[in-house]
């Protein structure tokens, strides 16, 4: 049985200081999941629960991997037992964790855990998917470079982006924009629409916030040339080759070092250490989330002897 209590605290401090949000706003998310899970209620329930019994459960990890979203399942137990549940768990987020070693534990209602089982593992197990996956990425990248920023991207679950995105924080990598707000980015099809890279950055820097930063994809040099001379905060060099990559470098450096330079396009971990070396400033991979696999863990009840 783990040794560290967890209370009501650790779950609010994961709220406001890891995800910089309310708990109501992840309480809020936890009880929409509860319900899609219990629909009309589970009838399995019905096949004689003393309602006044009490188990103990085991959150099991069946592979190694790295944690991430251990808060939520706490308070997913939290939410169906109306906080009448003892947690337990000798684990922080992003701790290594062995195969067979017990996740979290917990003492209460079996009803009340066997309700909140499924959701608390699930969300917990697909986002040590992204940190396990975002940090095996992340080492290979650290022995070929120790300042290139590794990045994921718009390219998450719907409803879930919030958690999916910190869970590649929690391996060491940074954020890209969270949303449409947080960020002036033009791409390929904006600037078909708009017609030309120069007619468009002056466009935003006239309009936009003054806080808000501008990054523009290229797909080649001459695209990229353009966007240099014209005022962009981050350039994007989309699935550039190696060569060209390295030009774009050395020309950024002798023009205006303050612009940063964002490799993207089919980057994985085939290629690390040639992209890792090319000496651009964030590298973005939509893989880190939408292609990571979920880790596995079990939940044991067991009765008092």
């Amino acid at each position: 049985m783990p040794k560290n209590a967890l209370c009501q605290s650790d779950f609010t401090g994961f709220c406001t200081a890891k995800l910089g949000v309310a708990p109501h706003r992840i309480i809020n998310d936890i009880v929409q999941w509860l319900d899609e899970d219990h629909g009309a209620g589970d009838p399995s329930l019905f096949a004689g629960f003393n309602k006044n019994l009490t188990a103990q459960f085991f959150v099991i990890a069946k592979q190694d991997f790295t944690l991430s979203g251990l808060p939520i399942m706490q308070e997913t137990f939290n939410q169906t037992s109306s906080g009448q549940i003892k947690l337990y768990s000798d684990f922080e987020e992003g701790d290594s964790i062995p195969k067979g070693s017990v996740v979290i534990a917990g003492e209460g209602y079996a009803s009340s855990i066997l309700l909140a089982e499924r959701v608390a593992l699930n969300l917990s197990s697909k986002l040590s998917g992204i940190t396990t996956k975002t940090k095996s990425i992340l080492s290979e990248i650290r022995k070929y470079s120790s300042t290139v920023s590794l990045l994921e991207t718009r390219k998450t679950t719907p409803g879930l982006r919030i958690y999916e995105k910190y869970a590649t924080r929690v391996a060491g990598a940074r954020n890209h924009r969270h949303g449409l707000d947080t960020g002036a980015m033009l791409k390929e099809n904006h600037l078909r629409s708009i017609g030309s890279i120069e007619e468009a950055l002056d466009n935003l820097n006239k309009n936009i916030p003054i806080l808000t930063k501008i990054e523009i994809e290229v797909s080649n040099l001459n695209e990229f040339r353009a966007a240099l001379n014209r005022g962009a905060d981050v350039i994007m060099l989309d699935n550039f080759s190696y060569d060209d990559v390295k030009i774009a470098v050395q020309e950024k450096n002798k023009i205006n070092k303050n612009i940063k330079l964002e490799l993207s396009g089919n980057l994985d971990e085939k290629n690390i250490e040639e992209i890792a070396s090319l000496g651009v400033d964030y590298l973005s991979m939509g893989a880190l989330i939408h292609k990571a696999i979920w880790v596995d863990m079990s939940l044991q009840l067991y009765l008092p002897a």
